[in-house]
């Protein structure tokens, strides 16, 4: 269980790149979002056994109320995609880094 969550911190840290889908910089750091993310992603996580590692892409946007809202989980695996969103979904984030109504993509890598 340990070890799982520490992949997932590790994963997460190293993979996440955010990318706008307006054509104004590709790839933008976002590391107070990007540790908010991964303290989400990871308290609410059950022990789950992996069968392989599986890299998931997640979309997301910010609502008026600063909220995020999940808009696609990459995965086959649907006990990922309900943790993501559970643990995603409506979630105010402390650092103000993201922009309001523009839609962000990161990596998470699970592994087992």
């Amino acid at each position: 269980m340990k070890k799982l969550f520490l992949s997932v911190i590790v994963s997460l840290f190293a993979s996440v790149t955010f990318a706008s889908t307006i054509n104004e910089d590709p790839t933008v750091v976002l590391s107070k979002t990007t540790k908010e993310l991964s303290q989400l992603l990871n308290t609410s996580y059950s022990e789950n056994v992996l069968e392989k590692e599986e890299l998931v892409k997640v979309s997301f946007t910010v609502n008026e109320l600063h909220q995020l809202v999940v808009l696609q989980v990459n995965s086959n695996n649907s006990e990922i995609q309900s943790h993501v969103k559970e643990a995603l979904n409506y979630k105010k984030l402390s650092s103000n880094e993201l922009i309001i109504g523009k839609d962000y993509v990161f990596e998470v890598r699970f592994k087992n």
